[in-house]
């Protein structure tokens, strides 16, 4: 057998499914044996695009992702995607292939080690056939015990070589290893015990570390225990969406109403979740709280800031656990006032004028929450149409990802083909701007090809929304900004999908029913206004209120 037939049997063996690619030199003869091996492609139009996608997969299924990409201009393609996996932890395991070793003058040969250590993420140079399996081993392990991408470079000159040394090349497989260990100090937690027992307003803020652990139900007891509200990270949206007392998103993207019952805690319990600032809304969102952080790596300056009062350092089930069995009852601040005041705080605002007579984005997004039914997933990115669509509430964790770290955008379409390719039942609903889309809009075909069940909805203002908004604030020329509303219905047809343009709302339950009767790739071109900043941009940028 040759090296690449190996290799794919050892990525078969470590119960990969699904690998999101785009072929060239030195990973199209490894693709073509995972293929006769019954792996399932999703071949795309660009690189960045087939490690994003793969990066919602994992995200969306809980299982290691794979992507392919050939060497030097095809890994320099992923530099953006890279990094957002390593800040997000998410185990991807990327086949870049490498230049042949026999012809150092190559044209495509360039040093990726450097590329994609920059980033964060791991390098496996495979230059010894010897090694060779040890090494891949190695990468799905470090991928899986360390939640974050890594990237296996196999010269392809190697990979065509004969494998003499069949006889050792399944291991056992590399199992996702627990998120932490029912070990906790004591004190830790007679300390955090308590600072609880003595608040009189806790709010529970839950992230990403309690949906890995499955500590939902106990998150949920601590706080029916303490008195405390719950609200979680981003990332984690909807976890409580079927909870009373729930605020839903803290930090910027919190309505204006749950600010404003943040601002009121008097102690805060982090647990698993990262206290970045924007969950904490620059430091504004809980001034007063006495911050207790409970995670498998809790910290105490985050982002340049002073983030945490008190560090317990366990996995958010056995963690909230240790102080539910530490605690007394008591009601703290869960009320039947304060029931209805929570669930005020997450009803959408009625203010829908615009100086233009274009649609309002909350508009928009307001007839959607009332439209899309929750068993349809929900596909967030990043960009200022972000925060109107992390509006919609109705949605369980479950059902909705986002993946934001790093700040880019254009990541919208290819994370909505690893969402539908973990859940091909599922009618995956992409809510994103004509910026972002026009980055990787070549993905329509992917999604065409595949025949994806996805709906994309296009907030178009016909400009980068959140420059447009800065340079207005700053009296500074929008040339850099504005560009005219593409026709994303026209676009669509031409790649063969359903296009629909929607100016009038009152006909988009209609729109939507005929989607989901056909279940087909669909796009409607939503024009909104690009005068509406979002509140999270007004707060930035103050000259914006008037």
């Amino acid at each position: 057998m040759q090296r690449f037939e190996i290799i794919a049997d050892l990525f078969c063996h470590h119960d990969v499914e699904v690998c999101f690619a785009l072929l060239g030199d030195a990973n199209m003869h490894w693709a073509g044996a995972m293929h006769e091996r019954g792996i399932k492609f999703i071949y795309t139009r660009h690189e960045h695009a087939a490690v994003a996608a793969a990066a919602a997969y994992t995200r969306s299924s809980g299982k290691i992702g794979c992507a392919s990409v050939t060497c030097g201009p095809g890994l320099t393609q992923i530099m953006t995607i890279l990094p957002i996996a390593v800040r997000a932890n998410i185990p991807i395991v990327i086949f870049a292939g490498e230049a042949p070793l026999s012809k150092p003058w190559y044209n495509q040969m360039i040093d990726q080690v450097p590329f994609v250590e920059a980033c964060g993420a791991k390098y496996f140079a495979l230059h010894d056939p010897d090694t060779i399996v040890e090494q891949i081993n190695n990468a799905f392990r470090h991928a899986s015990e360390s939640w974050s991408p890594v990237v296996i470079g196999v010269p392809f000159d190697l990979q065509k070589q004969l494998h003499h040394d069949q006889q050792r090349f399944m291991p056992p497989r590399s199992l996702v290893l627990e998120t932490g260990s029912d070990v906790i100090c004591p004190n830790e937690i007679s300390i955090a015990a308590e600072k609880i027992a003595v608040a009189q307003r806790p709010i529970i803020i839950a992230g990403l570390g309690v949906v890995k652990s499955r500590a939902k139900d106990d998150c949920v007891a601590l706080a029916k225990k303490t008195g405390a509200l719950l609200s979680t990270t981003l990332p984690a949206k909807g976890l409580f969406h079927d909870q009373p007392f729930c605020l839903g998103v803290a930090g910027g993207y919190a309505t204006e109403k749950a600010k404003t019952i943040f601002s009121k805690a008097d102690l805060v319990l982090g647990i698993g979740a990262r206290l970045a600032s924007h969950s904490f809304d620059g430091g504004q969102l809980t001034p007063d709280a006495f911050v207790v952080h409970l995670d498998v790596a809790p910290q105490t300056y985050v982002q340049g800031r002073h983030a945490a009062d008190l560090l317990i350092k366990a996995d958010a089930k056995h963690g909230a656990n240790a102080l539910i069995k530490a605690l007394e009852k008591k009601t703290g601040w869960r009320t039947p006032k304060m029931r209805q005041a929570t669930s005020d705080a997450l009803v959408l605002p009625d203010d829908q004028n615009t100086p233009d007579g274009l649609l309002h984005p909350m508009a928009v997004i307001k007839q959607l929450a009332d439209t899309v039914p929750a068993t349809c997933h929900i596909v967030n990115t990043s960009g200022h149409c972000a925060y109107y669509a992390a509006q919609m509430n109705k949605h369980p964790q479950s059902h909705y990802t986002v993946i934001r770290e790093f700040g880019a955008i254009g990541n919208g379409t290819s994370f909505a083909i690893g969402v539908a390719t973990a859940f091909p039942d599922r009618q995956v609903i992409l809510i994103d701007g004509d910026g972002s889309l026009l980055m990787n809009v070549q993905e329509f075909e992917t999604i065409k090809r595949h025949n994806l069940n996805i709906l994309i909805i296009c907030l178009n203002d016909g400009a980068y929304g959140s420059e447009i908004h800065k340079l207005r604030a700053d009296n500074a020329s929008l040339a850099g900004s504005l560009f005219g509303r593409t026709d994303f219905a026209a676009l669509a047809q031409g790649f063969g999908i359903s296009g629909k343009r929607v100016t009038n709302l009152a006909n988009l339950r209609d729109l939507f029913t005929e989607y989901q009767n056909t279940s087909a790739p669909t796009v409607w071109d939503v024009p909104i206004s690009d005068r509406i900043a979002s509140p999270l941009m007004k707060k930035a940028r103050p000259a914006l209120q008037f």
